[in-house]
């Protein structure tokens, strides 16, 4: 008969009610209670020890032998199968614990680096349709690795649309309200905020931006400076450098106004529409002042316009200036025509010189004639006395 056999007869028989009346009989023994704790005791380490054994190899009965019974009595037994039954239940459970402790230790180890790894593909863009997997792991690290790729691919797929809502959010100008969604992890937690960050600045830039247009309004109309109230630092400073911007812009083109109108006047004279603002009509005058070229651009165009043969050329300096260019074009044509009222002279005199010349001549020629003429009469009124 067989270890495992008699062990498994042995149970089923001390269920039974002659078992009972066996084990019964056998307490009346005059065996004393501590000899009968000790006998008790080491059968129970026995049978223990046999059970641990064979339940950290998960093999039953392996260590039990058909003489271990026989040589005992049925309640000795007894403490040996319990010994051993509890050696043998503990021992497995531990022995399964450790597996799976193991295979839950290779399964996160795997999960992680699936996770670091999706990350790193994520941010690449080398996202793999399926998990890669590594032979040389174990079936539960590549499990692991497979939950955590696919893990790190759901997270920053919802990261990207908690930096958007929190970018709407930002720029609606309200506090910070993140939904469950995004605070439960920490990339999603992070993307919301700074997504709400970037929304927040967006919002100040433009209004920074929509300020400082109004501010160079104010003060490009030399209005008082009056900035809005219930404004930021930020923008209330965007609207004050849009003002001072303004002001300034005016006074540089009414001062160049007033350069470009020497081109059209050698004489100063006020601006009706400066007339009652000082300081405008301060800045024209200086801006007429200060253009030191238009007498000599004058001079310029009118000799190149008197010049034979020269084709008009304007100075690149000035070509962009209308007041220049429509400056030196009439001095050039005055020079032109000055040229063509010389040159009509010149010719005129010649005419007449020429003129006076040849009536010289002619009566030279007559008065040659009529001498010769009258010596000819007197050679023959000489001759004929």
């Amino acid at each position: 008969m067989s270890s495992k056999y008699f062990f498994e007869s042995y149970v089923y028989a001390t269920t039974d009610e002659e078992s009972v009346a066996v084990n019964e009989g056998s307490l009346s023994s005059n065996l004393s209670a501590e000899d009968k704790k000790m006998i008790f005791d080491r059968l129970y380490e026995e049978g223990y020890q046999l059970g641990e054994k064979d339940g950290g190899s998960e093999k039953p009965y392996e260590s039990l032998n058909d003489g271990q019974f026989l040589d005992h009595t049925a309640e000795e037994s007894q403490w040996l199968v319990m010994g051993y039954t509890v050696g043998y239940e503990k021992a497995k459970r531990n022995k399964e614990d450790e597996t799976k402790a193991i295979e839950e230790q290779e399964s996160s180890a795997g999960e992680q680096a699936g996770y670091q790894q999706g990350l790193e593909d994520y941010k690449h863009a080398t996202v793999a349709y399926y998990p890669p997997q590594t032979p040389a792991k174990s079936k539960d690290w590549n499990k692991g690795f497979s939950l955590g790729y696919i893990k790190a691919i759901e997270i920053m797929d919802l990261s990207v649309k908690a930096k958007k809502d929190g970018h709407i959010q930002g720029l609606e100008g309200e506090a910070l309200n993140m939904p469950e969604l995004y605070s439960a992890d920490e990339i999603t937690r992070k993307a919301y905020e700074e997504g709400f960050q970037g929304g927040q600045q967006e919002r100040v830039e433009n209004l920074k931006k929509e300020y400082k247009q109004e501010g160079y309004k104010q003060g490009y109309a030399l209005k008082a400076l009056s900035v809005p109230s219930g404004l930021s630092s930020e923008v209330a400073a965007a609207f004050e450098q849009g003002y001072s911007k303004g002001e300034k812009q005016r006074h540089k083109d009414v001062r160049q106004e007033g350069l470009n109108a020497a081109f059209t006047y050698t004489t100063y004279h006020s601006p009706s529409a400066y007339q009652t603002n000082t300081r405008l009509l301060e800045t024209y005058k200086e801006g007429f002042q200060s253009n030191k070229v238009a007498n000599q651009l004058r001079k310029d165009a009118y000799e190149e316009g008197w010049k034979l043969g020269d084709t008009m050329t304007i100075p690149a300096k000035y070509k962009h200036t209308k007041p220049a260019v429509a400056l030196y074009k009439h001095y050039y044509e005055l020079g032109q025509k000055k040229q063509r009222q010389t040159v009509f002279e010149v010719f005129l005199g010649l005419l007449v010189l020429i003129s006076g010349v040849g009536a010289y001549t002619m009566f030279g020629r007559k008065r040659n004639q009529k001498e010769a003429f009258n010596l000819e009469s007197s050679v023959e009124e000489v001759g004929v006395k």
